[in-house]
């Protein structure tokens, strides 16, 4: 008797898997998934940029096993309950995922070094590898799911070992890898521990710089360094055309130098250079230039033989090493009584977020949100005896600003270092310190409206003590902007602007002139010479010119040193450059010199 013509055959029937033989593929695909994002990821993170981070594998790592754990079952959960067509299709999905976040974090991230302060995105890629990007993705995807409609069903037995070995291939692959590199390196090696005074330890807790004295001004003398992070002319242009009002004291007695050049392009070593005078050489470890710098910091000594209080509010580990080396003259350090870290669960998390922007495709990495190095400094808490300053969250600055109004004191002159966030990290407020609309945005606009917030409460209350006038005020950044990568080099014709550093300086007795813009063709070295003719300071030193006494029409050889990560070494190369002329013009840029160093947070 013949079959009726709507019922299929039994050869025509789709042979789907029993639970039995659906439990190791899901089980393996799951781990596949979670161990990459939550474990090897965050650990590979981890070990290339440990230095860089205050924290150790054990205050994170155990959390993100459990996360890891958590989604696996999740996984699970979805699979296992689905039957025939519809779990070889969502199966291929799920393969597809596994086998691509493995692929990309490994070998497609061409040109991803360490994160610049632009948030995590797109834009280090052109745009014909971000297409690229995409379709290998989208041919593979396609593949995952033509094996299922057209291949598993002939080939049954086959596409299931396939699978079973590609998972465990994805799994063991970075397993290696992280039991290779635990074995090889003092990885695991705790860095932060909770201490307290009576342990034994205590005497090695650092010493901080805190917000003490950022409320007090001198009846007599002053100088007012105000740095702005990443201050780039091109985002205080943007600013000006978008909100000109937020910049009215620069009407004041102020003088804009556009042309001005910084001498890295990163926080570190940059500030510590402003404030010394004494270049680094990247084969020099961080944390042993930055304790000679301080420890020989000329400039800083003769403010001090001058009577004045110095006191320097900015971040450690980019900045200083350890306040001890500063303590011959800077007020407002203190000992850690005790560290720790805190909130692991959104450590990470956090560490998460990186893993995920290191493994998703580029079109999808600006979902991760935004993040920065400095971010993760708020997991690390020390006790002092006034709280340890820190520039990552600008809120709390003009809190401390609002709360404390600024007091005199007399007997001394006053030296002011304030180093605050501003153009480096995401839009974590708006222009009024509120919660944004979107906070993974990232706009040059709002950070210079959030940043002239604190100038301008500092420089509104100079006027009210009626010290404005007589007062050096020093606005500029520490370096300009790197516009999205660290592997364009500065003459990259793809580069919309070049890297140049905003500077304003106001003298000494300078006051009710509108803002005067001068050409000069100036650097950061020129703003110690600055500080010391405009307060009338001598010395047997040999600074330089002051920024006032450098011609604007003559040629001056100007220099800068850029750092370009190299992604088939891991390490980076430095770039030295030479600029004869005005800065502005790429073509007065030449490289003289260029060299390899394993980190440039070594």
């Amino acid at each position: 008797m013949q079959a009726p013509k709507n019922t299929p055959t039994k050869s025509r029937q789709y042979k789907g898997f029993s639970f039995r033989q659906r439990l190791v593929p899901a089980i393996l695909v799951s781990l596949a998934i979670s161990l990459t994002v939550f474990v090897f990821g965050p650990f590979e993170i981890y070990s290339a940029n440990a230095d860089q981070f205050g924290f150790s594998l054990f205050d994170f790592l155990g959390w993100n096993l459990l996360f890891a754990l958590g989604v696996s079952a999740i996984i699970c959960a979805i699979l296992l309950p689905l039957r025939g067509r519809v779990f070889d299709i969502v199966f291929a999905l799920f393969f597809w995922l596994a086998l691509m976040l493995m692929v990309q974090g490994n070998y497609l991230n061409l040109g991803i070094s360490a994160l610049t302060g632009d948030g995590m995105g797109s834009d280090g890629f052109n745009k014909t590898y971000l297409i690229l990007n995409a379709v290998i993705w989208g041919i593979v995807l396609v593949g995952c799911v033509l094996a299922v409609l057209l291949i598993r069903q002939k080939y049954r037995e086959w596409i299931t070992t396939v699978c079973i070995i590609a998972m465990i291939t994805v799994i063991g692959m970075q397993g290696i890898t992280m039991a290779v590199t635990s074995m090889t390196s003092d990885i695991w090696k705790s860095t932060v521990t909770v201490s307290k005074p009576e342990d034994e330890d205590a005497q090695a807790l650092p010493h901080l710089l805190t917000y003490k004295n950022l409320d007090r001004v001198s009846s007599e003398k002053n100088v007012i360094w105000i740095v702005i992070d990443r201050f780039d002319t091109t985002f205080y242009a943007e600013a000006r055309e978008a909100c000109p009002e937020i910049f009215y004291h620069l009407d004041d007695g102020f003088t804009y130098f556009n042309d001005m050049t910084s001498l890295y392009p990163r926080t570190f070593p940059s500030v510590a250079y402003m404030l010394t005078g004494i270049e680094h050489d990247f084969h020099d470890a961080r944390s042993d230039y930055l304790a000679e710098a301080f420890s020989n910091a000329k400039f800083l000594q003769i403010l001090k033989e001058n009577n004045y209080s110095v006191n320097i509010y900015t971040d450690n580990y980019y900045c200083y090493e350890d306040a001890r080396d500063l303590e011959g003259y800077v007020e407002n350090s203190s000992r850690a009584d005790s560290v720790e870290v805190v909130q692991k669960p959104k450590l990470a998390l956090d560490m998460t977020r990186l893993s995920l922007f290191r493994i998703l495709p580029v079109v999808a990495k600006n979902t991760v949100g935004s993040i920065s190095t400095p971010d993760f400094q708020k997991y690390i808490v020390y006790e002092t005896d006034y709280p340890k300053y820190e520039s990552a969250d600008m809120k709390v600055i003009y809190d401390y600003l609002s709360e404390n109004s600024l007091q005199l004191f007399d007997g001394q002159n006053n030296f002011t270092f304030l180093h605050i966030a501003g153009c480096h990290l995401p839009n974590k407020y708006n222009e009024n310190f509120e919660a944004p609309e979107k906070s993974d945005e990232w706009n040059s606009v709002v950070s210079m409206k959030q940043s002239f917030k604190i100038v301008n409460l500092y420089l509104d209350q100079l006027k009210e003590l009626g010290i404005y006038e007589d007062a050096t005020i020093i606005i500029t950044g520490d370096h300009g902007s790197l516009q999205g990568s660290d592997t364009r080099l500065p003459t990259d014709p793809s580069r919309p602007n070049p890297i140049l550093t905003a500077l304003f300086v106001k003298e000494s007795g300078a006051s009710g002139t509108p803002l005067t813009v001068n050409s000069a063709p100036v650097m950061q070295a020129d703003i110690i010479p600055t500080i010391l003719r405009s307060e009338g300071i001598d010395t047997d030193e040999d600074f330089g010119k002051s920024v006032f006494e450098i011609p604007a029409d003559q040629p001056r050889k100007r220099k800068y040193n850029f750092q370009s990560y190299q992604k088939d070494t891991g390490g980076y190369e430095v770039i030295e450059y030479e600029i004869l002329g005005p800065a502005r013009d790429l073509s007065n840029w030449t490289i003289v010199n260029r060299y390899m160093t394993e980190s440039i947070y070594h």
